[in-house]
């Protein structure tokens, strides 16, 4: 008899075994990702025309408590795309729960994400990702859009639109949550917009955009009906809408939970609806027995399914596993509960071919302003980098590029001595200054330079308390001269520097707020004697050195230096 070793070389040598490995490998291949396409209010597989349902969970690590790392290399997020080592760690657990999406909140683009995406695409795994990341995003309290949110949005579809498993984006997440916030939607719908007429400017693939939803009870209407209403939907209204929704907990039902009620609200909404996080932890463990409704034969009519919420366990109690220090996880008692709902979930849906070919274009009527409801139709510009560039080369004193600050404050301190209607912005009267798309440090540094020169240019009022740089006497620089990045003359960005650098002395209302001259009070922000008062809600922003704005400042100087030793 043969040695076994023998016996099995001999039948690779044949054919036997490689024949039977590579019939399970092109069977694996078989799970591929055809782009998702959208038809009226459902997602489609491109390739068959079956509707697709989202079975997702929401995949986003986070930092430890504590973590050390290196804040000049590394970024205070994590891309989980560009993991490797975890994403193939954590695709055994998606296949064993029957996920076909993961909800990413937080991109990197400047990394790689081949390995992941190719691996996902290989278990039929789609990807659906925030545009956004915890430093650029839209601030409902102080809500923009800008260039330098523009660039992240923009980045982040470069790195990501070759990947057909890419479903679609997430314009916005939460950005309004109450009737105090309205007016942060027009922002978020011009960033569809923006981001709509990017990718079909760049000839990517039609990738949907959307936008995710708190289940806020006196805003949901308003705002659903705001983000798809008007003329033309295809070029600034979402293709999409997600709910956070949280309302079923326990072992509630679909008459008691809401749900009933939410399913009729959105029955003939014109884009496809769905959860893009649920799981109440209000009863642990979570039984997670909405998912028997949300894919059975009701709600599955109105809804595309759900991204359960979450997959990483964190101080907020909502994951299904745990990661250890060694780098492995360990289910927890959520994990085996949503397994054993989402195999059972067998939603039944159409094929593209039984509803209408043609795209249902018809304008939906834009509710009017109310007490609840502030956000006007009128949408911010797109952001114009060469403009704002333009601007920052005006400036004299600038905010500096050296320390870390609080941006939101800075500016409302400053801009309650100087008139900043040119960089403010109304999203309730329609009403956007000229330079409200620039980002925030060059927003920053306008209001700063308008105070150096209410102040007679006096080098001591560019101090801030270490604040403001004075970086030269640009005020009579030639604009014909000076080029943006764009091609464009200074001239014809933005006009005549004396508009900007006459200071209107009727300031907005005035505050006893005193900005410091020098930098005795270095380190320190601004002072108010208002500062016992409650402070408005910010998000503390690092500085960033803008290297292409820096540059150009530099040019400039260099040039005004060469011209007083020539004369």
């Amino acid at each position: 008899m043969k040695p076994f070793k023998a016996v099995l070389a001999a039948l690779f040598v044949n054919g036997v075994i490689s024949y039977e490995v590579n019939n399970v490998q092109s069977s694996a291949k078989k799970a591929r990702t055809p782009p998702i396409t959208v038809q009226g209010n459902k997602f489609f597989y491109s390739d068959t025309g079956d509707q697709f349902f989202l079975r997702g969970i929401a995949y986003q690590p986070l930092r430890k408590e504590g973590e050390v790392y290196d804040r000049t290399l590394e970024n205070a997020y994590l891309d989980p795309l560009a993991n490797s080592t975890t994403c193939l760690r954590d695709l055994e657990y998606f296949q064993d729960l029957n996920i076909n999406l993961v909800r990413v909140y937080h991109i990197d683009p400047s990394a790689n994400h081949d390995v992941c995406m190719k691996a996902f695409s290989d278990a039929g795994v789609y990807v659906l990702a925030d545009l956004s990341e915890p430093d650029l995003s839209i601030n409902r309290d102080d809500p923009s859009w800008d260039t330098e949110l523009f660039d992240r949005y923009k980045a982040v579809i470069d790195s990501l639109h070759k990947y057909n498993n890419i479903l679609g984006f997430f314009a916005g997440n939460e950005v309004t949550t109450s009737k105090k916030n309205t007016n942060a939607s027009p922002f978020v719908r011009a960033a569809v917009r923006d981001i709509k007429d990017y990718i079909r400017t760049k000839n990517y693939r039609k990738i949907p955009i959307g936008y995710a939803t708190n289940d806020d009870a006196e805003t949901r209407s308003s705002l659903s009906n705001y983000f798809v209403c008007g003329s033309n939907r295809t070029v600034n209204s979402i293709d999409f809408l997600g709910v956070n929704m949280y309302e079923w907990c326990g072992y509630s039902s679909y008459t008691t939970s809401g749900y009933r009620e939410r399913t009729l609200e959105f029955k003939d909404y014109p884009v496809p609806v769905f959860f893009s996080e649920y799981g109440c932890n209000n009863v642990s463990p979570r039984p997670f027995t909405e998912v028997e409704a949300l894919y059975g034969p009701t709600m599955s009519r109105v809804w595309s399914g759900g991204i359960a919420y979450s997959y990483f366990e964190g101080v907020n109690h909502y994951g299904i596993v745990q990661e250890n220090f060694d780098g492995t996880v360990t289910k927890l008692i959520d994990y085996d509960h949503l397994k054993r709902r989402l195999n059972r979930a067998k939603p039944v849906g159409i094929n593209a071919k039984s509803i209408a070919t043609i795209e249902n274009n018809d304008a939906v009527a834009c509710q009017a302003q109310n007490d609840l409801w502030q956000a006007t139709s009128v949408l911010p510009r797109t952001p114009d980098s060469g403009k704002c560039e333009c601007l920052q080369s005006t400036l004299s004193c600038i905010v500096t590029p050296y320390k870390s600050l609080n941006e939101y404050d800075l500016l409302n301190e400053v801009c309650t001595q100087v008139d900043c209607s040119l960089i403010k912005s109304d999203a309730s009267s329609g009403e956007y200054g000229k330079f409200s798309d620039c980002s925030a440090r060059q927003r920053l540094s306008f209001a700063i330079n308008q105070y150096y020169i209410q102040n007679e240019r006096n080098p001591s009022s560019c101090d801030l308390g270490g604040s403001a740089v004075l970086i030269g006497n640009n005020d009579n620089l030639d604009l014909a001269e000076v080029l943006s990045s764009d091609g464009r003359t200074c001239k014809e960005a933005i006009g005549d520097i004396l508009e900007y650098n006459t200071v209107k002395q009727a300031a907005p209302a005035k505050s006893n707020t005193t900005l410091p001259k020098s930098s005795d009070n270095s380190g320190k922000t601004l002072h108010s004697e208002k500062k016992n008062k409650t402070k408005l809600k910010s998000q503390a922003i690092t500085i960033r050195l803008d290297k292409s704005t820096i540059y150009h400042q530099l040019r400039i100087c260099f040039v005004l230096m060469c011209f007083a030793v020539i004369f």
